[in-house]
Order: structure tokens, then sequence, then C-alpha cells
């Protein structure tokens, strides 16, 4: 019995000690061979998994990105453009650089027409009194002046606005009509003038049909000596 047991003991080393001797061979490196050995290929490769370069959330992505969201409220051209309102250009009656201003009694009964305080309805459009209308009116192809209704109809409608300013009949010219002063007995100073462009102050003799002392040269000027002198001695 003992060496029996003696047998069975030498037999168990043995297989303990060929056992080792497989674990070293297979984990000692045989050319390249073996898991994980250097330059074997095998097992998981160098760089792959979690974190490795490129792998995940590409940089910059996600809330927050460059170009993300559009410009702030106030970008260049929001809100109400600039001119827009009262007295843009093209707009209602517009408010000629250096006009008059409003009156509010030109709004009460009678108009504009009643706060003359001084001699009218003595005037009529009647050029062929002029010397120089026959002409001049065969020159220009202009056969009349506008008549006294027309003008009329123009300064109330400018009055019903609230505005000084209207158009002369027949013509592209402004004429303010707030800014009418006579000068008896038959000259009046007045301001007038291109749309949007400054006004300019002349004087008309009614009586001989002058503008600034001399013989209109165009039907405009001709058209604008007739309204001057109707806002200031005419009948309403």
């Amino acid at each position: 019995m003992g060496k029996r047991a003696e047998l069975i003991s030498a037999i168990g080393l043995g297989l303990v000690v060929a056992a080792a001797g497989s674990f070293t061979a297979l984990a000692r490196p045989m050319g390249g061979g073996g898991f994980g050995g250097p330059g074997s290929g095998a097992g998981v490769r160098p760089g792959a998994g979690w974190g490795a370069p490129g792998a995940g959330m590409r940089p910059g992505a996600g809330v927050g990105a460059p170009g993300v969201g559009a410009p702030g409220i106030g970008a260049p051209g929001a809100g109400a453009r600039p001119g827009v309102g009262w007295g843009a250009p093209g707009a209602g009656l517009t408010r000629a650089p250096g006009a008059s201003a409003w009156n509010p009694a030109w709004g009460r009964q009678g108009g504009y027409w009643s706060s003359r305080t001084w001699s009218t309805g003595w005037y009529r459009p009647y050029p062929a009194a002029w010397p120089w209308w026959g002409a001049s009116s065969v020159a220009w192809g202009v056969g009349s002046l506008a008549t006294a209704a027309a003008i009329t109809s123009a300064v109330d409608a400018a009055a019903y606005q609230q505005s000084t300013v209207i158009v002369v009949p027949q013509t592209s010219l402004q004429l303010d009509y707030g800014s009418v002063q006579a000068l008896p007995p038959n000259r009046v100073q007045f301001a007038y003038g291109v749309a949007g462009m400054p006004l300019m102050t002349a004087t008309s003799d009614c009586k001989q049909g002058l503008i600034n002392g001399m013989a209109p040269t165009t039907a405009d000027q001709a058209q604008v000596l007739n309204a001057s002198c109707h806002i200031a001695y005419g009948s309403n």
C-alpha cells in the first residue's frame, strides 16, 4: 500500500508538471503565435473599442453647434422701414422742406378763405389782360390757365388733410398756400417749388401778370402766377 500511494503521487505530480509546461508553452511567444502575441493580429485589434479615434459622437455635433439658430431679433432691415409713415415720399401729400405750419383755424367753417384779413374777391383768372400772354400762350400750346374752381378745390382738399401744400393745377409744381402774404394793392409773396425739394420764395404782380418782376418764361410759371393771385385775392 505504501508503494502504491507513492506511485499515485508521482503520477499526479507528473501531470501537474506537464500541465504547467503546457501553459508555459502557450503563453511563451512562438514567432507571432498565441493569443495577443506581438504581430499576431489575433485577438482584439489595438485602438478598437470605446474611445477609439473617430468613434462615438463627432466633435462639434449636438446642441450649440456653430450655425445653430437664426440671427437674433433686430437683424438689419427688420422692423419699420425708414421713411414709412406720414409724409413719406409718394404717400399722400408730402410736406415740402420749408413748408409753413398748419393753422387749426383753416379747418373750421370757411376754411382758409375766411382767414384772409385783406381785401379779396377782385382777382379773376383773365390772362388776356397781360401783354405777354398772346404770343407766349401760342408758343406753349396753352389756351387757358387753371380756373378759380380748380384752384379752390385743390386748397380745400389740402386743408381737409391738414396740409398747407397743393399741386398747382395743370403742373407738377407745389405751392404752399399757407405761406401766401398779400402785398396790397395787387402783389403777393409766396413759396413754391418742385416736389421733394426746398421751396423758393417768389412775388407775383397780379395786375401786370409778372413773377419776380418778369413775365413768365414757361407755362408752369404762368400757372403758378395765376394760382398765387387767386389764393391771395380771388373768391372762394
